[in-house]
């Protein structure tokens, strides 16, 4: 009785065993099996972003359009998912999904406008009202009592504004309804005269670059005011500043909430930080920029292409300096839109789109005088814009 014990028990381990090891078996198996369809979905992936990568366009479909009375003159900008034009005589926003979305009227002599993510503002330069819009219409009315130079919109409103006051320029920041948050009382000979400012897309911080002379050579310093809690521990809200000497900045920008750059006559310059900006790339310039364009990611200087090769050379930098790519192009530009990695350069009548690996994606032209071209949330769909209406296209 003792060994048919003996002889189940082994049995029943041998058969443990087996299935122990059927299991081992079984579950390798559908290990192998989730490896290799892992590794086909990849092969797919990497193989279809290759082929996107090598794709070229030839021609586009026009998906949907809709038309407008033409005004002379009229500017377009981008509003959000929207589009803003203005003129002289008023401004309205439009959809290319749902058409008008506002009209307002006004008359300016010579309106100016900045926007920031949904809101945009309107001034007359050198006249005295401001009127801030989102896609829903106009939010309010900014009366600055003296003479507007230029002006910036923050996303949620905040407008900061240069005004002109006989020997004295002030720097002022107003909320969205037309209240005075912070006032700069500022002469040549006390800290120089702002020639550009820009806002940060939550109000916060303000950008100030200040021409000055220094031993008769002009100089600049750009300073940065933190309007939160932050700023309030500082001497008139002032976080940051930085000297260019023997520079003249006539641009600082924030592209997005935590990045700004500086762009002088002979220096470029990043800033990171959204309390106190701190300089963390810089480059010396040594020969004419034709143009600057930027996106939240990307900043692009364009210069003459002193080698002969192309008429035009864009240098591509990211948020942190760092070069992504030089392309150069023959074609005379008007503007330049970016997406993701895709550089739009368009005139009036053609448009060419470069990838940043070099690769020239398109090569087209339009049938009337384009306005802008601007980039959606895909890399083949733009929205034109012409005098008389808008058109979404999808490249092919």
């Amino acid at each position: 009785m003792g060994e048919v014990n003996e002889t189940l028990k082994e049995k029943y381990e041998t058969a443990q065993l087996d299935f122990e090891k059927k299991i081992r078996r079984h579950r390798r198996a559908i290990l192998y099996r989730i490896i290799i369809g892992l590794a086909i979905v990849l092969a797919l992936i990497a193989s279809a972003y290759y082929n996107y990568q090598k794709m070229v366009y030839t021609n586009y479909d026009v998906l949907r359009k809709i038309t407008y009375t033409e005004a002379s003159n009229a500017k377009y900008l981008r509003l959000g998912q929207n589009i803003l034009r203005y003129s002289q005589d008023g401004a309205s926003a439009y959809s290319i999904a749902n058409d008008m979305l506002w009209n307002e009227t006004f008359e300016m002599q010579n309106p100016i406008a900045d926007v920031c993510g949904d809101f945009a503002a309107i001034g007359d330069y050198m006249g005295t009202t401001i009127y801030v819009y989102n896609s829903a219409g106009l939010q309010g009315t900014i009366d600055t009592s003296t003479p507007l130079k230029r002006f910036c919109v923050s996303g949620n409103g905040n407008v900061a504004v240069v005004l002109e006051d006989n020997e004295v320029t002030w720097v002022k920041l107003y909320d969205v309804n037309g209240v005075n948050i912070a006032s700069d009382r500022t002469t040549m000979s006390k800290s120089g005269y702002p020639v550009c400012i820009d806002i940060s897309e939550d109000g916060i911080l303000l950008a100030v670059s200040y021409l000055f002379v220094d031993s008769g050579v002009l100089s600049t310093s750009v300073a940065y005011y933190n309007f939160g809690a932050v700023g309030q521990n500082e001497v008139d809200n002032l976080v940051s500043g930085y000297n260019y000497s023997g520079t003249v900045v006539p641009l600082v920008s924030f592209i997005n909430p935590n990045t700004s750059f500086v762009l002088g006559d002979n220096k470029f310059s990043i800033f990171k930080g959204s309390e106190k900006p701190e300089n963390i790339f810089e480059k010396d310039i040594d020969k004419e920029i034709l143009s600057v364009f930027y996106d939240a990611n990307m900043i692009v200087l364009v210069f003459e292409d002193e080698d002969g090769e192309n008429k035009f050379i864009a240098e591509v930098y990211d948020d942190k300096g760092n070069p992504v790519t030089t392309q150069g192009f023959d074609m005379d530009y008007n503007n330049m839109s970016l997406y993701k990695d895709l550089l739009v350069i368009y005139n009036s009548e053609e448009c060419q789109i470069y990838n940043t690996s070099g690769l020239k994606k398109f090569d087209g032209s339009f049938p009337d005088a384009v306005i802008s071209v601007i980039p959606e949330d895909s890399k083949s769909r733009y929205l034109v814009v012409y005098a008389d209406r808008m058109e979404e296209i999808k490249l092919k």
